[in-house]
């Protein structure tokens, strides 16, 4: 900008040279005429106005792309243009490609590997992801790549799904408990919100991505609304071992399958093809040890709402791994009972466990207590 000013400067005087080089050669040759004074001046005037136009044009030029590089800035920090994207997409294909071809494949592998005792099946009857689709909080790309991944996405994401939502579980009964028959689980809603990590392998040819790696980079999280399909009578999240099944299979396969360094790899290649098999796996690194934590109970509280009592919730931290319990509305006298198998995967770094008690509140959580205790 400064250059093509000074360079505009230069020519400027250039036509001023010029001028006195002519009125003195008028004068030299006794020619100097009041005329040619005034032509001169006319001269220097309109090579001025011309200069000063062009000028004019080009700040506006500067000010309309320094205005776009900021807008585009802020459109690119917000993630705006890819949830509009998103949202336009997902009720065409997006939604169906998500619930038909990446999970209903995924979710049979954890029910065979985490299922109670109590069934001897399980399967998914029905998947639909309602109307909402997942909202974008930020993206960046990570500027280390870990193995030979080309490229690392982090996404914030928070799957807060519409009231359309429906999927159905079926479980079927061991014989000696409920001779043989088969139950049905309703999930009605679900939330799922965390940083996402996704690593990226490029290739030559097509598909050319070649490998996805998947994961959270802390556990996210979650909660689901599960209604019982009442078969003959029976209640089946009553049973043994059915009771709060979903809750910690969820629990353990986000905390312990999906958060890094564990992850899910899926092999692009495989998937495209028009027959895809096997086209998944989970990696998952086998920790050294595990730190049982138990949440129990508060009492006598600190109040933190106007109605004198508070919305408490216990959120945790043990390296890498993030916990949290369910909000007790309106008590200050909460018993959680919830119970965290959290992985130790090193021993070389301090391990401190930290725990929080919150208030929740609709802008800002208020702390109401803090502990932290290192793990030898």
């Amino acid at each position: 900008m400064f250059l093509e000013m000074g360079l505009m400067g230069i020519s400027l005087m250039h036509h001023v040279g010029i001028v006195l080089v002519f009125l003195w050669t008028l004068s030299h040759y006794n020619l100097g005429h009041p005329v040619a004074y005034f032509v001169s001046l006319i001269y220097l005037y309109l090579v001025h106005e011309r200069y000063v136009r062009r000028l004019k044009k080009k700040l506006e030029y500067e000010g309309q792309r320094q205005s776009f590089r900021r807008r585009v800035l802020l459109d690119s920090e917000s993630v705006r243009w890819l949830n509009h994207a998103v949202e336009k997409i997902w009720p065409v294909c997006m939604e169906q490609i998500a619930s038909q071809k990446i999970l209903l494949p995924i979710i049979p592998w954890f029910l065979e590997k985490y299922k109670p005792w109590t069934a001897k099946k399980a399967v998914v009857q029905h998947l639909y992801l309602g109307r909402n689709p997942p909202l974008f909080t930020d993206i960046r790309v990570l500027g280390q790549c870990s193995d030979d991944d080309h490229l690392i996405l982090e996404l914030g994401m928070n799957f807060l799904t519409a009231d359309d939502m429906s999927a159905i579980l079926a479980v079927k009964l061991r014989k000696r408990l409920g001779f043989g028959m088969w139950a049905k689980l309703h999930v009605t809603g679900m939330h799922v919100e965390g940083k996402v990590l996704i690593g990226v392998k490029f290739i030559r040819q097509w598909p050319f991505l070649g490998r996805l790696r998947i994961c959270f980079a802390e556990p996210p999280y979650f909660q689901m609304t599960v209604k019982p399909i009442f078969t003959h009578g029976l209640d089946v999240t009553e049973l043994p071992g059915i009771d709060g099944w979903l809750d910690k299979l969820l629990s353990v396969a986000f905390e312990q399958t999906l958060v890094e360094p564990n992850m899910l790899v899926v092999d692009v290649e495989k998937f495209a093809s028009p027959q895809p098999e096997n086209w998944f796996s989970v990696y998952e690194k086998q920790p050294l040890a595990h730190a049982k934590v138990e949440i129990i109970e508060a009492f006598d509280m600190k109040p933190s709402d106007l109605n004198g009592l508070a919305d408490p919730y216990v959120k945790g931290q043990l390296g890498p791994y993030r916990f949290r319990t369910k909000i007790h509305k309106k008590t200050l006298s909460p018993k959680w009972l919830e119970e965290f198998m959290i992985p130790v995967c090193t021993w070389e770094a301090a391990n401190i466990l930290i725990i929080e008690v919150r208030d929740k509140d609709h802008f800002v959580d208020d702390t109401l207590g803090f502990v932290s205790k290192p793990l030898k």
